[in-house]
C-alpha cells in the first residue's frame, strides 16, 4: 500500500464553487500498486472526483473510504504522544530550575564551606540560563507539532482515494487529483477613482471567500464569471396573443383580465433586457490575464496567491478602464440643502448593463458607495461622487401671499423663496442649481412664474436650472417667485411624481415600464 500526500497546486474559482487541483510525488514499483491519495477536503463533492498521472501510469477502480482509526493512531495519536512527553520534560526542568533557585539560599546553612558556596552562586546563573533555553526550544517544538496534528487532523477528516495503479517501471511519479468544492467563491468589487479633473478609472476586483478547512498557499488562481453549466433546461416558448381592449374602468381591469396580457408582455420585456455585467464587460487588462470562453469569462491571476481559510476575503485586481466624464457642482436645495460633486458620462462607455453598487475614491480617499445605474436610453448618465463640503447652501421661504379676485371667484397663493450658494473653496467655482415649480394638469389651475433668476425652464417638468459662478469666499443669491391661481371654492391637490415613473394617459395610474399596470395602456 502507497500513501500519496497531496497539496494544493492550482484553483478553478467559480462564482459559487470551484475545481481544486492538487498534486503529490511517490516512487512506484514497476507493475501493479495500490495508491491512498490523501488531502480531500471533507466537503469535496466525491463523484467528481479525478485522478491523473504521467504517460504510461494507468489508475482504475477508484474508490473512497474513510481514515481508518488505525491510521488515526499511527498519525494523529504519534503527534499527541510527542507532544505530551515534551511538555513532561518542560515541567522535569521547570521544577529543577526551581530547586536551584531555592538552594541557593544559604542563609540558615552557616556550617556550609564558603567555597563551595562561592562555586554553586557563580554556577546557578548559567544553569538557570541552560534550563530556560531547552524550555524554549521545547516550547518551538511543540509549536511545530501542533501544525504537523492540526494538518493531519484535517486528513483524517475527509475522505481517502484509493486506486489500482499500474506502472510500466519503477520511478517517481507525479499524480494530480481534481475535484469540485462548494465552500468557496468570489465576488465582484467596483471602485470608481477620480481627481475631479481629468477620466475616472473603474477598476473591477475580486474578493476571494474559502472555508474549505485547510489554508491556499502558493496557490495558481483563475476566477471564472459564470459556473459550471450542469443541469438545467431550455424553457419552452408559450405564444402571446394580442386583442383590442374592451374600455372598462381602470379599477377593475384587472378583475376582467384585460391588463393581465399587456402586463405578461411587460414583464417580458422587462426580463429580456436583463443581463450579467461581467459577461458584457469590455475593458482593459491591468492585472489579470481575460479570456473569453464560450459561456463565461476567464481571468487568470499573475503570479501565486494565499487565500487564507475562513478569512474575510483575499482581494485580486481584475481589471482597470478609463471612463472619460466631464465635472460639475450640482445642489437641489428644495429637496437637500447640499451640494454634490456630479460625474457626466456616455452611457456608451459604461462597461455593464446592470445596477452596481460601486465605492468611490476620490483623490485616493474614501468618498462612499453610489449605485451606478446604466440608461441606454439616454445618450449621458449621472453620478453623484460624493457632497462638496466646500460649497454651502441654504434656502429659506420667503412670506406667502395669499389674495382672492372677487371679480373671477379665484384664490391667488404667491410663494418666494431665497437661495444663497456659499463658496468656500480657494478658487471660483461652477455650480448648478436645481429647484421646481408645480405644474397644472388642469385647466382652472395656473401657474405664473414672477421671478426665475434667469433660470431655464422645463414647460412639462416644472424642473429649474441655473448654472453660477461664485468667486473665492462670495455668496450667491438666487430669488424663485411664482403664483398659483384656482377657483376659490374648490381644493388644490398636490402630486409628486416619483423620478423615472409615468402616468397613464388613460387612467392616471402610475407607470414605471411601457405598459399601464391597472388598464394595460400603452404609455410612450
Amino acid at each position: 500500500m502507497l500513501k500519496l500526500n497531496t497539496t494544493i497546486d492550482n484553483v478553478r474559482i467559480y462564482r459559487s464553487g470551484a475545481e481544486i487541483c492538487r498534486t503529490g510525488q511517490i516512487e512506484l514499483s514497476e507493475g501493479p500498486n495500490i495508491l491512498y491519495v490523501y488531502g480531500l477536503s471533507p466537503s469535496a463533492r466525491l463523484n467528481t472526483v479525478r485522478l491523473y498521472s504521467d504517460s504510461g501510469v494507468s489508475c482504475s477502480n477508484q474508490r473512497f473510504l474513510q481514515v481508518s482509526e488505525a491510521e488515526k493512531q499511527s498519525e494523529s495519536r504519534a503527534i499527541t504522544d510527542r507532544i505530551a512527553e515534551i511538555k513532561k520534560q518542560i515541567e522535569l526542568r521547570e521544577l529543577q530550575a526551581g530547586l536551584w533557585t531555592t538552594n541557593g539560599d544559604f542563609t540558615n546553612r552557616v556550617s556550609q564551606p564558603v567555597s563551595d558556596i562561592q562555586e554553586y552562586i557563580e554556577l546557578l546563573p548559567q544553569r538557570l540560563e541552560k534550563l530556560n533555553s531547552e524550555i524554549l526550544q521545547f516550547n518551538k517544538e511543540i509549536e511545530k507539532l501542533q501544525e504537523e496534528l492540526d494538518e493531519a487532523t484535517k486528513k483524517e477528516a475527509g475522505s481517502v482515494l484509493i486506486a489500482d495503479i499500474h506502472s510500466p517501471k519503477s520511478g517517481p511519479a507525479v499524480f494530480e487529483i481534481r475535484y469540485f468544492e462548494e465552500c468557496a467563491r468570489w465576488l465582484p468589487v467596483y471602485e470608481l477613482h477620480t481627481d475631479a479633473k481629468t477620466d475616472m478609472a473603474l477598476k473591477l476586483r475580486a474578493k476571494i471567500l474559502q472555508q474549505t478547512g485547510e489554508d491556499w498557499n502558493d496557490v495558481a488562481i483563475r476566477l471564472y464569471t459564470g459556473n459550471p453549466t450542469s443541469g438545467g433546461m431550455l424553457p419552452e416558448l408559450s405564444p402571446v396573443y394580442l386583442n383590442i381592449q374592451q374600455p372598462v374602468a381602470a379599477r377593475n381591469a384587472n378583475i376582467f383580465g384585460g391588463g393581465a396580457p399587456m402586463m405578461a408582455m411587460a414583464s417580458a420585456a422587462k426580463m429580456s433586457t436583463m443581463s450579467f455585467d461581467l459577461d458584457e464587460a469590455q475593458i482593459e487588462m491591468e492585472e489579470a490575464e481575460v479570456s473569453s470562453e464560450e459561456t463565461m469569462t476567464e481571468y487568470s491571476l499573475p503570479g501565486r496567491k494565499t487565500v487564507i481559510n475562513g478569512a474575510e476575503g483575499t482581494m485580486a485586481d481584475l481589471q482597470s478602464s478609463s471612463l472619460p466624464a466631464s465635472y460639475t457642482i450640482s445642489t437641489a436645495p428644495c429637496l437637500d440643502p447640499s451640494a454634490y460633486l456630479i460625474a457626466t458620462v456616455k452611457s456608451s462607455d459604461v462597461p455593464f448593463t446592470s445596477s452596481i453598487s460601486t465605492a468611490v475614491y476620490l483623490n485616493d480617499v474614501f468618498n462612499g458607495n453610489v449605485v451606478i445605474n446604466p440608461d441606454l436610453t439616454k445618450e449621458e448618465i449621472r453620478i453623484t461622487l460624493g457632497k462638496e463640503e466646500r460649497v454651502h447652501v441654504s434656502r429659506k421661504e420667503l412670506a406667502q401671499k395669499s389674495s382672492r379676485t372677487l371679480l373671477k371667484a379665484q384664490k391667488v397663493l404667491e410663494h418666494n423663496y431665497e437661495t444663497r450658494i456659499t463658496n468656500l473653496s480657494g478658487s471660483s467655482v461652477d455650480v448648478e442649481w436645481k429647484d421646481r415649480i408645480p405644474v397644472s394638469q388642469d385647466k382652472e389651475i395656473t401657474v405664473d412664474t414672477l421671478n426665475l433668476s434667469g433660470a431655464s425652464l422645463d414647460a412639462e417638468t416644472g424642473i429649474l436650472t441655473k448654472t453660477v459662478t461664485i468667486p473665492s469666499g462670495e455668496t450667491s443669491t438666487i430669488l424663485l417667485s411664482y403664483k398659483i391661481t384656482w377657483p376659490k371654492d374648490k381644493n388644490l391637490r398636490e402630486t409628486v411624481k416619483r423620478a423615472g415613473t409615468k402616468r397613464c394617459p388613460s387612467c392616471g395610474a402610475e407607470v414605471t415600464g411601457r405598459f399601464c399596470p391597472e388598464c394595460g395602456s400603452i404609455v410612450n
